[in-house]
């Protein structure tokens, strides 16, 4: 889909055709109604202060929710909406100022990287997938007014957000939204419109204030232990810059025994293996660090870029 078929749609329906990301699974299809969608839209605007004088600059792709929101906000506003084509290479030859700029995190990189090609921004959303600790320290450093979302095609787009931040504060809920603790799950109220348990684990501080560890139905049991991949993803993270992910297989004395899947870049397998192994030993506990490391020529992903965890059956 483009920006311009994208905009039809909004004009001609009274609700837009949405899809589920797929990282956990098969992308679903659902329909958003518009004043749904607008009242996420006047959200984000209120919280990045966006009026009809605003221009907004999107560098992902209409096809998914983050994407459809952007135009979603013009339309609100009444402001302008520029866009290009998704690539790992933003904002080629711009150089007008952007009040909200959109983008995921292998595009934040090349920001960094080139940050005396950069235009004025005023502020930066960054969606689609984790945000690694490296890249993460990188974006604090730089004094980049950047923000991380946390939300679902489900609740049209994000419904808290949070400055990007070495060390994360939690995130903060938009508008009248509030959280719950629903048995160590987030759980969400939109008022007016629906009440709904995520599978995100979730530290709820108070009904606007909260953390994400990770989703349930990755917790790994070990040795009668509940381990979290997505913290020792997170701990890995702030060393390793090849994609990976931490998984598990069935064990007859443990349960399940943790293993690290990896992609190969560059190195022969075994150097990359060897350095995954000796990160580990240097950062992780003892019921943390993984049986066995499997290196890959390449990582399923889902069409938005978000690695998408395998069936242990694919690996063999």
């Amino acid at each position: 889909m483009t920006y311009e078929e994208l905009a039809e749609e909004w004009v001609n329906d009274n609700a837009l055709l949405c899809h589920t990301s797929g990282s956990t699974g098969r992308p679903k299809e659902m329909t958003l109604e518009k004043k749904h969608l607008l009242e996420s839209a006047r959200r984000t605007a209120d919280f990045f202060g966006l009026d009809s004088s605003s221009l907004l600059y999107s560098c992902i792709s209409p096809d998914f929710i983050g994407g459809k929101m952007m135009l979603v906000r013009q339309r609100l506003l009444g402001c302008r909406l520029k866009w290009e084509q998704p690539s790992n290479r933003p904002l080629a030859g711009v150089t007008e100022r952007i009040s909200l700029l959109s983008v995921v995190p292998s595009q934040m990189i090349h920001i960094l990287d080139n940050l005396d090609k950069m235009p004025p921004v005023d502020h930066i959303l960054v969606g689609g997938s984790a945000i690694p600790s490296a890249l993460r320290k990188r974006i604090a450093d730089s004094g980049l007014a950047a923000y991380e979302s946390y939300g679902m095609t489900e609740t049209a787009s994000h419904i808290a957000l949070r400055r990007i931040a070495e060390h994360p504060k939690p995130f903060r809920t938009l508008g009248d939204i509030t959280v719950s603790d629903e048995d160590g799950a987030l759980g969400i109220s939109i008022p007016g419109w629906k009440s709904i348990v995520t599978n995100d684990c979730a530290e709820v501080l108070n009904p606007t204030e909260f953390y994400i560890s990770g989703r349930k139905d990755n917790i790994i049991i070990s040795g009668g232990r509940k381990i979290n991949p997505e913290i020792i993803e997170e701990k890995l993270s702030a060393y390793l810059d090849i994609p990976f992910y931490v998984s598990s297989l069935p064990d007859d004395k443990w349960g399940q025994r943790l293993i690290i899947i990896a992609e190969f870049r560059g190195d022969d397998q075994q150097h990359c293996a060897k350095k995954i192994q000796s990160v580990c030993d240097s950062c992780l506990s003892p019921h943390e660090k993984p049986k066995e490391i499997y290196i890959r020529p390449g990582l399923e992903r889902t069409a938005s870029g978000k690695i998408r965890r395998i069936s242990l059956s694919n690996l063999t």
